[in-house]
């Protein structure tokens, strides 16, 4: 019976045309895992740490952020204590101008003011990763768009949720203050936040400039974390340019790790 690849008469294997980045990725990091690569690597970036530290540590789709916060709703205290926590991360990062009123508001209101998706919740202080700047009509749900008008704390609050949503390709913790971030690009360009057409007439309407894929990430990595990080956009072409990256192309990385015992 006849298939797309007899039709096409295709007879290679799927990596010859393989172009997934998360692929791509993910054999990077199997790279970096074995044969002394990751000191390679670091050699290669001009970076003069050591992987022999005990906080050393190499992780795919790197999620701190939204980690942490499972943290908490994971742990033994009981609801009113992971809500006065939760509370206290959104405020003392953010520090919105209506500070004092909801730190005292009930939950189902302090959900509310930040547009929870799918509805807010009037027991727990859903996570920034539920934020919504456009709201959930068929809920009738207002987005943080309608709450929030100064576009200053605006801001803060898209970048605070984008920054739970998204995940690095590749984090190298050199220790637990100090950081290798890589973003893996093949074909695709850089993203820009926001990505949805409805926000980014919002953001238009507002004044408001898009923001960069990586922007974002070193927002999450230092302000959010507090982590020192070198950032490294890996790319196929060399002409690629970024202001918050350092750019290095995947022929340079791969010709400087060792994988003579990989399969071919």
């Amino acid at each position: 019976m006849n298939n797309i690849r007899t039709i096409l008469d295709f007879e290679a294997n799927y990596y010859s045309i393989n172009r997934e980045e998360r692929n791509q990725a993910a054999v990077l990091y199997y790279a970096l895992l074995n044969n002394n690569n990751a000191q390679s690597f670091l050699d290669l970036i001009g970076d003069t740490s050591s992987c022999d530290g005990k906080d050393f540590g190499i992780y795919f789709e790197y999620a701190f952020v939204r980690d942490l916060w499972r943290n908490i709703e994971s742990s033994h205290t009981d609801i009113n204590e992971k809500n006065q926590q939760k509370r206290k991360v959104i405020l003392e990062l953010l520090k919105p101008s209506n500070s004092s009123q909801l730190k005292e508001s009930r939950e189902l209101d302090f959900n509310s003011h930040f547009g929870c998706v799918p509805k807010p919740s009037s027991s727990y202080i859903q996570s920034p990763g539920n934020w919504s700047i456009t709201g959930n009509p068929r809920a009738d749900v207002a987005g943080f768009h309608h709450t929030i008008k100064d576009n200053g704390e605006f801001v803060k609050v898209c970048k605070f949720k984008w920054s739970v949503n998204i995940k690095p390709d590749i984090v190298i913790h050199l220790s637990k203050d100090r950081a290798i971030c890589i973003e893996a690009k093949l074909e695709s360009g850089e993203g820009h936040y926001p990505s949805k057409p409805s926000e980014e007439v919002i953001f238009k309407q507002r004044g408001l400039e898009k923001f960069t894929q990586t922007s974002i990430q070193k927002y999450m990595m230092e302000e959010l974390l507090g982590i020192e990080t070198n950032f490294v956009f890996l790319v196929q072409k060399s002409n690629v340019s970024s202001d918050s990256h350092d750019v290095i192309t995947w022929q340079k990385v791969f010709s400087n790790l060792d994988t003579a015992n990989f399969h071919p």
